[in-house]
């Protein structure tokens, strides 16, 4: 059995040779990736709209996995408790997800999704590499290098996860989070000063209590008219315009370059 320093210098230095592709199913909007800990199977959402990767605390205690004092964690309108917990590495087809080291109450996001969700595979998994998410093919693979397809754009990381610019209805570009997690396609800030965000679950899911609209996006060249959006009169996480779900995302094969702090979209 490997030890947690020998997957942590995996994640560190790379995966080992063989395979370096990760299939999903895509439920409702949303990644779900099936793995194991401690050859147990678990069924994990890929997140890039959490800044943690975070197991459920009913699969911490199934798994019989440690859990210390509890912390507040900031999520998408919402604030929650999680648990330290002992660090642990969910693998899926025989490559590590990263290290999870929190347990989090996930109920309400269960209830946004069909499947039993044990956790939340967050925006690490993407830092100091190439990833590219093939909505169509379901799968995701792991790259040496990002290919020259499609519309690239700056990526920035900044909170805990990762932004990129987007326009609406003719605005200036803004700085939008890459949010894998939310099965909308855009919630966008529109500071007014009689608006009052809803309040809904933690960590990267979102329930849509916001005014709606439908609105022209554009991701550097490429131009979305009917773009169902929510909107907000405060902004959801400093210095951020909105997120960007996968109902936008799956338009699209995503390559996440965080190496070189870029993302593109083909078709």
């Amino acid at each position: 059995m490997r030890s947690i320093l020998a997957l942590l210098a995996i994640l560190a230095f790379g995966f080992t040779a063989g395979a370096r592709e990760i299939p999903f199913d895509f439920v409702d909007g949303y990644i779900l990736v099936r793995a194991s800990v401690n050859a147990q199977p678990v069924t994990l959402v890929l997140d890039s709209g959490a800044s943690a990767s975070v197991l459920s605390v009913d699969t911490a205690r199934r798994l019989q996995i440690p859990l210390g004092e509890g912390q507040a964690v900031d999520g998408v309108d919402a604030t929650s408790t999680a648990f330290a917990m002992a660090k642990t590495v969910p693998v899926a087809n025989g490559l590590p997800l990263g290290v999870f080291e929190l347990a989090i109450d996930l109920h309400n996001a269960e209830q946004l999704c069909s499947r039993h969700i044990d956790g939340l595979i967050g925006a690490g998994f993407f830092k100091g590499r190439v990833t590219q998410i093939d909505y169509a093919k379901h799968v995701l693979r792991l790259l040496d290098a990002a290919p020259a397809e499609g519309e690239t754009l700056p990526l920035r990381a900044q909170n805990g996860i990762f932004c990129l610019p987007v326009s609406v209805n003719g605005s200036k570009p803004r700085w939008t989070r890459l949010d894998t997690g939310c099965n909308d396609a855009l919630h966008w800030v529109v500071p007014r000063s009689t608006a009052g965000a809803q309040r809904g679950v933690s960590i990267g899911f979102i329930t849509n209590d916001n005014d709606e609209t439908l609105v022209t996006m554009k991701l550097g060249r490429l131009t979305l008219p009917h773009v169902a959006t929510a909107l907000h009169g405060s902004p959801i996480f400093p210095g951020e315009a909105g997120l960007l779900g996968s109902e936008v995302l799956s338009q699209y094969r995503v390559t996440v370059d965080a190496r070189n702090g870029r993302i593109s979209f083909a078709q």
